[in-house]
């Protein structure tokens, strides 16, 4: 049994690791709003990886829930709850996270149009939200046993 939760916690480790260099990347990439705005290029490279470091955090959640055997539900905003309802984030970052997650679904399912200078914001100002649920995960991992 103590083999599986090494393995679990070996995965949710690559999983930050991977949502770090996301985020290293994303603070690489991102230009002055102006480049930003008018460079299509650009805006794409910078969309579709704030893409990966939310679809990364949505991972990382699902796998908690699934390996703490929490009701997994079908909807990934029920895992965020889950979670929060746990303890193993905060409220407040709960509320960032589904905020992101609707980000994530204009960008991909294009529910609605994408506005450039609000998309800008988010990635400028937003990335402490992705360390702060770091934390939090490394928290939750340092008291699994």
């Amino acid at each position: 049994m103590k083999v599986k939760k090494v393995k679990f916690k070996q995965i949710i480790q690559a999983k930050l690791f991977e949502l770090d260099k996301y985020l290293r990347e994303m603070e690489e990439i991102l230009p002055s709003e102006d480049e930003y705005l008018h460079s299509l290029t650009i805006r794409r490279a910078c969309e579709k990886t704030i893409e990966l470091t939310i679809e990364t955090v949505i991972d990382i959640i699902a796998m908690i829930v699934k390996e703490e055997k929490y009701d997994y539900p079908e909807e990934e905003e029920s895992l965020i709850n889950i979670l929060s309802e746990k303890k193993v984030i905060s409220l407040k970052l709960s509320k960032k996270i589904k905020d992101l997650k609707g980000f994530r679904n204009i960008l991909v399912h294009k529910y609605g149009k994408v506005n450039n200078e609000q998309a800008y914001e988010i990635m400028k100002n937003e990335l402490d939200d992705f360390l702060d649920f770091q934390k939090e995960i490394e928290k939750y991992l340092q008291k699994k046993k």
